[in-house]
């Protein structure tokens, strides 16, 4: 059907719904952001930029790990009409708990086959993957694996039905109590051991208080068959998507780790930790508000999706053009002014990542593709991205090392533009008013960028 056909608006009670949520949504991310960078000024001055390479090491490993054994359980919750009944919240929680148990298991192993690989001499002397502290570090992350399994289906009802201004709380609170276990750490050992336990207390905090806190229906595991055949049904496409989704937002970051030393590649993640304040705003509003909004619109009219996909499309790209273009002429001043000189290298590197901010303007439309059960596009989409880092990033680091890398990161975030206009082209989506928003953005955020960068070179230099 040609979602753009009728001029529908989307009903005023979901409007409300999706607004109050968006501002509670970006109000709590902010917050978690500002937290998340005061107490990294306070880590990198008491950590080595080692610490940094190792531990951007470890998640990228586990992350990797929990994406390849994604089932979207939790989509399922919020897509399918009977994501609320008993029996499939209990499967759905059964599913999620067997996964994490063979996720705890495989992580071990991981572990075990990083130090053998190790003690062979395998990996590239100096990096991070080389790192003898790796393979422990692994292990103990395993504990992660277990504890998100044992996370309340509250958070997913949470999700489904808008309510995120709990989860927002929630959030806060998690970063809050991962901000002082790791600060308090850091100042008693100067261990890179502390962002890891860290993390761990965080897990542990998200997994008590989704119980706790959360309201929502009591759950206990359980297994309906026809249940856990939709979930299965739905998530297979979710896990290939979700495994070609990773290597395509991640892949540089595994092909990074064994190319650059372990100071280069902390360096590194410092960058990606700045561009991941802006971008986790887009993925909480994707994955919490706008997939949401779009499946109840589907549900109750399949006209009404596309005026909401468009109008969500254009705020998406105005945020994005303007964060690109501003980050792209004055981004290296974040590092300048809250970093040491250890950490100069990622000022130039968080501005040209910065480009790749409009690169991920067609997440929106990805989750339209998720929210109308056909995730094969979305599969598709991140092939394309997945692949391009792959041929991109070696010939780049061959050819003018860290920044032919760099360069080659950024431009391999456009490759899956073709697959998402293809996809609006055939649901009628493909117009210009879902189209002229991101190059103005860009312009203008270029131009405040360059009268910021010229402003405070004029002061301070």
């Amino acid at each position: 059907m040609d979602l753009a056909t009728k001029p529908t608006t989307p009903p005023a009670s979901l409007r409300r719904r999706m607004l109050r949520a968006a501002g509670w949504l970006v109000g709590g991310n902010i917050s978690s952001q500002a937290l998340r960078l005061l107490s990294n000024l306070i880590l990198t001055r008491l950590l080595l930029p080692e610490a940094y390479g190792l531990v951007a090491a470890v998640n990228i490993l586990y992350f990797a790990l929990v994406m390849f054994s994604d089932l979207g359980v939790w989509q399922s919750v919020v897509k399918s009409e009977r994501g609320t009944h008993a029996d499939f919240l209990g499967t759905a929680w059964s599913v999620q708990l067997l996964r994490a148990a063979l996720l705890c298991v495989v992580v071990l192993l991981i572990a075990a086959g990083l130090q053998l690989a190790g003690n062979a001499g395998y990996f590239q002397a100096g990096t991070a993957y080389a790192d003898p502290r790796l393979p422990p570090m692994v292990a103990v992350f395993s504990l992660c694996a277990l504890l998100q399994g044992l996370e309340s289906m509250n958070l997913a009802i949470a999700q489904r039905e808008l309510k995120v201004a709990f989860l927002a709380r929630l959030e806060f609170l998690c970063q809050v109590i991962a901000a002082i276990s790791t600060v308090l750490l850091a100042l008693a050992t100067h261990s890179v051991w502390s962002l890891l336990i860290g993390t761990l207390c965080s897990a542990a905090a998200r997994t008590a208080l989704s119980h706790w806190y959360l309201p929502g229906p009591s759950c206990r595991p359980r297994w309906d068959r026809s249940c856990a055949l939709e979930i299965v049904g739905f998530g297979k496409w979710i896990l290939v998507s979700s495994v070609i989704g990773f290597l395509a937002a991640n892949g540089e970051k595994l092909i990074l780790g064994g190319s650059l030393s372990t100071a280069s590649f902390g360096v590194f993640s410092i960058a990606a930790t700045l561009m991941m304040a802006v971008t986790s705003i887009y993925s909480s509003l994707n994955a919490h508000i706008i997939f949401p909004t779009l499946s109840e619109a589907l549900r109750a009219d399949a006209d009404t999706a596309g005026r909401v996909y468009t109008r969500v499309q254009r705020i998406a790209d105005a945020f994005l053009g303007i964060m690109a273009g501003g980050i792209f002429m004055a981004g290296h001043w974040a590092v300048d002014l809250l970093y040491d000189h250890r950490y100069h290298d990622a000022g130039w590197m968080f501005q040209w990542l910065g480009l790749g901010l409009l690169a991920i303007r067609h997440q929106v439309v990805e989750q339209l593709m998720f929210a109308k059960g056909r995730p094969a596009w979305v599969s598709a989409s991140n092939a394309l991205r997945a692949l391009s880092l792959a041929l991109l990033i070696p010939a780049g680091f061959a050819a003018a090392g860290e920044k032919g890398a760099i360069a080659a990161v950024v431009l391999s975030q456009f490759a899956n533009w073709p697959v998402a206009l293809w996809f609006k082209y055939r649901n009628g989506l493909l117009t210009l008013a879902s189209e002229r928003t991101w190059l103005p953005a860009c312009i203008l955020g270029g131009l405040a960028g360059w009268l910021l960068n010229s402003t405070l070179t004029a002061v301070l230099k």
